[in-house]
């Protein structure tokens, strides 16, 4: 029988959160407020500048750096976007920006749970949104 696409997404969420539960405990804990986080962003500044915030937090070293590139690459699991996500959300038309923006926030309903219950990690950490 034939999944959702609401059943795929939650599988691929389940499948890219949990490949972080070995992962260093601090890179846990600032991508799991992240997975909080990121929603409010996409609502607040749109899509295109919340990945350019986690782009630019991406550059750099440790485990913030790591978490940002965490979540970018699942960032583009969901979307189905290989290579430069801003660029490519540069580039869409209109009316796919809006459906990625869409896909984002309905997907990313699975990454909060996930978060919470594969790393343990509880809305309202002190690193969301840095």
């Amino acid at each position: 029988m034939p999944q959702t696409r609401n059943q795929k997404d939650m599988k691929r969420a389940l499948e890219l959160v949990s490949s972080l539960e070995q992962a260093d405990p601090e890179l846990k804990r600032i991508y799991g407020g992240l997975c909080h986080s990121f929603p409010v962003m996409v609502l607040q500044s749109g899509l295109c500048q919340a990945v350019a915030f986690s782009a630019d937090k991406a550059s750099g070293e440790g485990p913030r750096a790591r978490a940002h590139q965490k979540l970018l690459e699942h960032l583009g699991a969901i979307l189905e976007v290989e290579g430069d996500l801003l660029a490519h959300l540069h580039k869409a038309p209109t009316t796919a920006y809006m459906h990625h923006t869409r896909r984002v926030l309905e997907a990313w309903v699975y990454f909060k749970r996930f978060a919470k219950s594969v790393l343990k990690v509880e809305a309202g950490g002190d690193d969301e949104g840095r």
